[in-house]
């Protein structure tokens, strides 16, 4: 008897539905732009039959592909119904083992005999990329980056996570194509010959992008903050020639602006009412065209997707005010000759009673209203931490003017909670987080930092929502850098337990025995490097720091089109599928901090 196919279950519910619902003729829409590429249906999908499927038992699958094409709104937002309808798709997720990704062997630990000729060769080889790039588009210069979806999906979405996700979304557009990568994912792994078009095994940690043809490349307000930060790292050693540092100079500037003009925007916070600015991630002109530097046919499939309007989320806007902060005040220090106007709208950006707006969403805090809907980010202890997305309802005026709210659903990722803590302790005197209320605001931020580090909760690649988990550990080491700026006596006031340096020796121990202590490629290098030296490695001249740049010095050349290197996994998304995000001068651009940050910390 024939295995099903796809193809088997779903043409028949989705294609010939006589009278479907708006949310089932988008589920229409979605499976022929999805399922119905010729080439990816006549020469993969048709072929990927199930093994635990056979023609007489797709009638359930059928019968909830049947359910979702007569769903109204009131179904999609019924977290029972959804339960209920897919729990055939969550039993065949369930069923799905993910092979080992991650090739990884013991490190060689013996010193290496690292020059500074050799450092040197590194900066120079990334700055020349980076600036190669810049340069490419003088009118509107930016840092590309590109997002790969990955067609089998994210090896955390068993059944359990994809119901929390299901129920946890607020557009029906966003849960259709949930379910059809949810349908894919079962199917691409049922054929381990399909899986391999898709994704291969590698060695390190983060991802290298492939599939050049099908990268989406754009910009957001969250990349060029930490571009920002890493030009700034390197702008302020002041080693390089007065043409390259104007150069830095000029992109400072321009990314600032990015972030605090063209991407910001006016919300109310939910409980205090306090009107405030926030950064979006792809911000839209007067006439909704993106401003974000996303081809037509993207900005039109984003749409498809479900999330045409964009919510501004907290960790870019608390990034773009640690950067404002750090701007003003070394043009101040520096006596630079700036733009006046972007110097002014730092001004105005910081002047708002931050704390007391992020209190609003922070659960042990003010949180009332804007609770994580999607909680799949465990074993974390949410106390003290901040969802994702400000409140932004929307307003469906073209279809019924029904309100829809945590349109892409909100959830809790540790890294975006560091940006927070570190941006209030840089402006603290200015949003007075010494004081009161807004201390204890502060200090849960470290309780939730503490308790992830101190729990070992941290290194759960399911802990984490939008990095790996060694991005994390790098925000911790940017967090030690501020940390080591604030007078003793205030530090004993935040922190009279020691909690910071707890996290610091944590840090260090996975970057030591985690990160160094296997194989790693150059945008893992560069983050072991780049950490351990803004942690103060105490160790200095035993080799360890050294074993990262020479990783970073043997990889030069790996890259394509005169990159130094290749694009690896920056950030990702595990749902709709999972989608990694990065680029060629993105790995350019943190090796660059890499050598900058060790740079100080030699000095």
């Amino acid at each position: 008897m024939r295995n099903a196919t796809i193809y088997d279950i779903c043409d028949g519910p989705i294609l010939k539905c006589q009278n479907p619902t708006v949310p089932g003729q988008n589920l229409r829409k979605l499976y022929k732009k999805l399922f119905g590429n010729p080439l990816f249906k006549h020469f993969i999908l048709r072929w990927c039959s199930h093994p635990a499927i056979f023609q007489s038992q797709i009638r359930p699958y059928q019968e909830m592909m049947e359910a979702a094409m007569q769903a109204t709104y009131e179904n999609w937002q019924d977290k029972e119904w959804i339960k209920t309808t897919f729990a055939p798709l969550a039993k065949l997720l369930d069923r799905i083992q993910d092979p080992q990704w991650r090739i990884r062997e013991k490190a060689d630990t013996r010193p290496p005999r690292m020059r500074e000729k050799e450092v040197n060769e590194v900066l120079d080889a990334v700055l020349s990329d980076i600036i190669r790039v810049w340069d490419k588009n003088p009118k509107d210069p930016f840092f590309p980056v590109s997002a790969q979806v990955i067609m089998p999906g994210d090896s955390i979405c068993n059944g359990e996570n994809f119901m929390n996700i299901m129920t946890g979304l607020g557009s029906y557009e966003f849960q259709n194509i949930n379910l059809l990568f949810g349908l894919m994912r079962c199917f691409l792994h049922s054929n381990p010959l399909a899986l391999k078009i898709f994704r291969r095994p590698w060695k390190g940690i983060a991802e290298p992008l492939s599939m050049r043809v099908s990268w989406i490349t754009h910009r957001t307000g969250f990349y060029d903050d930490i571009f920002w930060e890493q030009i700034y790292n390197l702008y302020i050693l002041e080693e390089l020639p007065q043409a390259e540092q104007n150069k830095l100079k000029e992109m400072l500037e321009s990314l600032l602006h990015f972030l605090i003009v063209t991407s910001m925007e006016w919300l109310v916070a939910p409980s205090s009412g306090i009107k405030h600015p926030a950064i979006t991630c792809l911000p839209k002109d007067g006439n909704g065209q993106p401003l974000c530097n996303l081809k037509p046919r993207d900005w039109k499939a984003k749409k498809e997707l479900g999330f045409d309007d964009y919510v501004p989320d907290v960790d870019t806007t608390f990034l773009a005010l640690a950067m404002s902060r750090k701007w003003l005040d070394l043009v101040e220090e520096k006596n630079l000759n700036a733009n006046q106007e972007l110097l002014r709208a730092a001004e105005v950006f910081l002047d708002f009673p931050w704390v007391e707006i992020i209190n609003d969403y922070q659960i042990g805090g003010g949180n009332k209203t804007n609770l994580p809907t999607i909680t799949m980010t465990r074993p974390l202890d949410y106390f003290g931490s901040v969802p994702l997305w400000f409140d932004k309802p929307f307003k469906k005026d073209k279809e019924d003017g029904r309100i829809v709210r945590e349109t892409l659903g909100n959830e809790i990722c540790p890294g975006h909670n560091m940006d927070i803590f570190e941006s209030i302790l840089a402006n603290r005197y200015q949003w007075k987080a010494l004081e009161g209320e807004n201390l204890a605001t502060l200090q849960r931020f470290l309780t939730f930092h503490h308790n992830a580090f101190i729990s070992g909760n941290f290194k759960e690649d399911s802990a984490v929502r939008f990095y790996l988990p060694e991005i994390y550990v790098s925000y911790a080491g940017r967090l030690y850098d501020t940390w080591l700026t604030i007078p003793k006596d205030e530090r004993q006031l935040i922190d009279p337990d020691g909690k910071v340096d707890q996290i610091r020796a944590a840090a260090m121990d996975y970057c030591k025995y985690y990160m160094l202590g296997a194989t790693l490629n150059p945008f893992d290098a560069s983050l072991a490097v780049a950490t351990l030296s803004l942690l103060r490695y105490p160790n200095r001249g035993d080799g360890l720091i050294e074993r990262g740049i020479k990783v970073l010095h043997d990889h030069l050349g790996e890259g394509c089109f005169r990159h130094p290197y290749k694009a690896y996994e920056w950030t990702m998304v595990r749902h709709p599928t999972r989608i990694i995000v990065g680029s060629e001068v993105t790995t350019s651009l943190f090796a660059m901090n890499a050598i900058a940050c060790y740079k100080h910390y030699m000095n």
